[in-house]
């Protein structure tokens, strides 16, 4: 199989590596399409995965076979590959608190993936794609359940206002969602026009420029004074994390659904004074189903998040080197495999 390997800091290659076997409980897939995320692009620049891994957790497959103790699937089936695999066994698991567990198996991350020709995974992990729910828009079940998870834990309630700092595609995921919950204005905070023009088709009610414009200037003449109730850290950078609890209004939430890989410096004196809540929240391992169902339905517009599709070929300088640049011009990149 031909296979996206991540060997360092800057460093990934193709490579030629054996199909694998399905073994008890797992199944072979060939894999169609498998996007981007942006925790790869963090490992491209910062090397925080293991060397030898095949990436990729942004899966769209169809099962080619299935191993021994398998059952309720069979080749043919297009499915998506959950990125967070918990055992069910640990404490979290018991608890309800999956995308906590102890034992997890996360393809691309710590076991391999799917930027790869195919890929075997454990059949348990596995959710089943209705044909409306075509390959591109597949490869965004796995970041739109992260984002349906932060905003399932958060305080949010219909009839709030909510900021969105950064338009990648947790950002703009984050716009569409509060929409569809109820939100009575969401805003988004972008530096790239690319991006800033993506949260517009999204559907964010303003969208700023954090270079050129004033936040809390702008918020405060928007909201007449009051405020949003809700800050969503969707880039994952110093700078937006260390904003967020002075954008809220007092009594607000941030909720940080971006993963930032160095430490940062916050004022928690407007934390404390403002009684700000700041809740994190890591994937989505339970809402991979309602995210199906809300692609299936046409309820999540894919067309404003997906901006280049590119064959495995091109995957680092169109993808990935692309990504990293101080000033990605992509959006969201899904990455097609070559027949095999």
């Amino acid at each position: 199989m031909l296979a996206a390997v991540f060997r360092g800091a800057g460093r990934i290659e193709l490579a030629e590596l054996p199909d694998p076997v399905p073994g008890a409980g797992e199944v072979l897939l060939r894999v169609k399409a498998c996007g981007i995320c942006g925790s790869d692009v963090g490992a491209y620049k910062t090397g925080m995965y293991e060397p030898g891994i095949v990436i990729g957790h942004e899966i769209v497959a169809e099962v080619m076979e299935v191993g021994p103790e398998v059952e309720g699937w069979a080749p043919g089936d297009r499915v998506t590959v959950n990125g967070v695999i918990p055992c069910g066994r640990c404490s979290f698991c018991r608890h309800g608190r999956s995308s906590l567990c102890e034992e997890v198996l996360m393809p691309g991350v710590n076991v391999n993936g799917g930027m790869a020709t195919h890929m075997k995974a454990p059949a348990k992990g596995l959710h089943r794609l209705p044909d409306s729910v075509d390959d591109h828009a597949g490869c965004l079940v796995d970041p739109l359940s992260n984002v349906l998870h932060g905003v399932r834990r958060s305080r949010f309630r219909p009839g709030d206002r909510a900021l969105a700092l950064g338009g990648g595609p947790i950002g703009l995921l984050t716009v569409q969602c509060l929409k569809l919950a109820g939100a009575r204005a969401v805003y988004l905070s972008e530096p790239s026009p690319t991006r800033r023009r993506a949260g517009e088709f999204a559907g964010a009610d303003a969208v700023f420029d954090p270079l050129a414009e004033n936040l809390y200037l702008r918020i405060d003449e928007l909201t007449g004074g009051e405020g949003v109730d809700f800050v969503f850290e969707c880039a994952g950078v110093p700078a937006t994390l260390r904003e967020a609890p002075m954008l809220v209004r007092k009594g607000g939430q941030v909720v940080v659904l971006g993963i930032c890989e160095e430490p940062v410096e916050s004022d928690f004196m407007t934390v404390v004074l403002n009684e700000v809540e700041i809740l994190g929240s890591y994937c989505g391992p339970e809402e991979y189903p309602a995210a199906i169902t809300y692609l299936a339905r046409g309820q999540v517009n894919a067309g404003a998040i997906i901006s280049h599709v590119i064959p495995l070929e091109e995957l680092v300088p169109k993808g990935f080197e692309a990504l990293a640049a101080p000033a990605p011009e992509p959006v969201k990149v899904v990455v097609e495999m070559p027949a095999r």
